[in-house]
């Protein structure tokens, strides 16, 4: 196993935290399904250690502005209630950015509610920059079942909207 980014001790404590804060009933549902926390956790190990998601963790450890600043976020995450501020924060800019559809992707109106969204990830993600953050979810914005859930909530549309407002906003 090639550790290129996390070795596997860091790979076990990230691991240990985030079993440690998962909802009993999505232990339960990943336990049932690997047979086992033990078998659970050698699985996250051999698939983080993969060459393809110790690149993805590269690019994810340069957003959040370094290693440690990563394994801060991991080991202590937000509570519950502030999670659920961000997110209704998080709902009520997309509502405000779905409304904009009719405008160009480039007018002022539309920069604005993008600059907001970015600033709001930001803070939420405790990300040093959110610029290819923000370019990764409109890359989402336009794959099953975002797609769907975004047109089928805000009108036909609004994932490539919201992808191609976000790619203009932080010129892709």
């Amino acid at each position: 196993m090639d550790f290129a980014i996390f070795n596997r001790t860091e790979i076990e404590e990230m691991f240990d935290a985030m079993f440690t804060q998962m909802p009993e009933h999505f232990k339960q549902i990943a336990i049932d399904e690997f047979g086992g926390a033990d078998k659970w956790k050698a699985h996250y190990i051999e698939v983080l250690s993969s060459e393809q998601m110790q690149k993805a963790y590269a690019k994810i450890v340069e957003w959040y502005g370094g290693k440690e600043a990563y394994q801060n976020a991991v080991r202590q995450p937000m509570s519950k209630e502030v999670a659920k501020s961000y997110q209704q924060r998080i709902d009520a800019i997309q509502h405000k950015l779905a409304a904009k559809r009719g405008c160009p992707v480039d007018s002022f109106e539309v920069k604005e509610i993008v600059g907001e969204y970015g600033f709001v990830v930001k803070q939420a993600s405790g990300l040093k920059k959110e610029r290819e953050f923000m370019l990764a979810y409109a890359d989402f914005y336009r794959k099953e079942p975002l797609q769907s859930k975004l047109d089928g909530e805000y009108g036909e549309g609004t994932a490539a909207f919201f992808a191609e407002a976000i790619e203009t906003f932080y010129q892709k």
